[in-house]
């Protein structure tokens, strides 16, 4: 838990500041926010207390104050924290959705669990197996895309358990490489399962009749009643999800990702509805869920983009992907790897933008290192 062979005030101001900044510093009993006046004793946590805590919820459920009895820190230190990975949309501060970069780096969602009456528990709840192989984003598990699927293209009518199709293992190579599981591993449940496909704009996607297997992971990520009372839905939040979601859309930034936190969050909305009897919300959020369902579909257009300005970033991606490492870089070490000709064009930030496109669509792998992210290739596999 503590980088015990490194002596804080021999370190240069500059060292410090990045530590204390890193929220890796803490004192006896709290979090520093900036540099200490005098020398108090201090204790350098290894990795910052983000990444410690939500190691802890992958393990097991705590409250807020246990978690921080455990590294005595002050209860608020711990809630920030948690409701930074729990918050919809953005950060006003950094512009970064938190929830999404947890989904992306651990494919899980931060759950207010079980309460004792006091305290609410938190756990980190991982996406199922079942889900990841048969419903990735989550769709027709917490929001019913079954009610949407024959607006889609049906690419496969009927499958049955058993039988097994070159679309099974093409899903199951792409999924497989998504998930970091083995190909087979994957080809091998899904054909226990009888199953049709529908054509989407991310890939294929299959599905099918078990209701209760969706059921399974809606319950999985339902949270206790006590969330709603911190968490309202109002109209104002369910368009600032939706225009949000829908902008990513446009932009041609939407990936698998992307749609597991708005499935969550609108499935959120919904059960808030449930728990509190804001029923005129209900409409309106159903509205919003059948446009999201209608950006699935394979032939809807995207945001009009000048001719040029396509084939730009389409050479632009093409020379990222020559260069990139498989070993995490920033976007500025990869802007400056790019070819003198290319980099002289292009910004540092339009760099990026490619570099989280290709992230998203699962492309390219992305890692946050102290809030920093970093790009690389994803690991090539063979699969006979």
């Amino acid at each position: 838990m503590y980088a015990d062979n490194v002596d804080f005030y021999s370190l240069s101001e500059t060292k410090r500041r990045r530590l204390v900044h890193n929220k890796r510093v803490a004192t006896t009993d709290q979090l520093l926010k900036e540099l200490p006046e005098g020398k108090p004793a201090v204790r350098i946590f290894e990795r910052s207390l983000d990444q410690l805590v939500l190691d802890q919820l992958e393990q097991s459920q705590y409250t807020i104050e246990e978690l921080a009895n455990r590294f005595s820190v002050q209860p608020a230190d711990v809630r920030r924290i948690l409701h930074k990975y729990r918050r919809r949309g953005s950060d006003d501060f950094t512009n970064e959705n938190f929830k999404l970069n947890l989904l992306e780096e651990r494919h899980g969602v931060i759950r207010g669990v079980d309460s004792d009456g006091r305290s609410l528990y938190y756990t980190l709840q991982t996406i199922p197996f079942f889900a990841r192989v048969v419903d990735p984003t989550l769709m027709f598990s917490l929001l019913g895309l079954d009610e949407y699927v024959d607006t889609l293209p049906h690419i496969a009518e009927h499958i049955p358990s058993g039988k097994a199709t070159e679309l099974d293992e093409d899903y199951a190579f792409v999924i497989g490489e998504y998930w970091n599981i083995d190909p087979e591993e994957v080809f091998e449940y899904l054909t226990e399962f009888d199953r049709a496909y529908v054509d989407t704009s991310l890939l294929p996607l299959p599905y099918i009749e078990e209701d209760e297997h969706y059921e399974r992971v809606s319950c999985r990520f339902r949270q206790v009643e006590e969330v709603y009372r911190m968490f309202r839905g109002t109209s104002d939040h369910v368009q600032e999800v939706g225009e949000e979601f829908m902008g990513r859309v446009e932009q041609n930034q939407a990936g698998i990702a992307t749609y597991q936190v708005m499935s969550i969050d609108f499935a959120d909305f919904e059960w808030y509805v449930d728990q509190s009897g804001d029923h005129a919300l209900h409409n309106e959020i159903r509205d919003l869920v059948e446009q999201i369902a209608r950006s699935l579909h394979p032939d809807e257009p995207a945001m009009d983009v000048d001719d040029s300005m396509e084939d730009a970033e389409i050479n632009l991606r093409d020379e990222i992907q020559l260069i990139l490492p498989e070993k995490p870089r920033t976007p500025a070490e990869i802007h400056d790897a790019l070819p003198r000709d290319v980099q002289l064009g292009t910004d540092q930030s339009e760099v990026k933008a490619v570099l989280e496109r290709l992230a998203n669509t699962g492309v390219i792998s992305k890692k946050n290192e102290e809030s920093t992210s970093q790009y690389f290739q994803r690991q090539g596999k063979t699969w006979e």
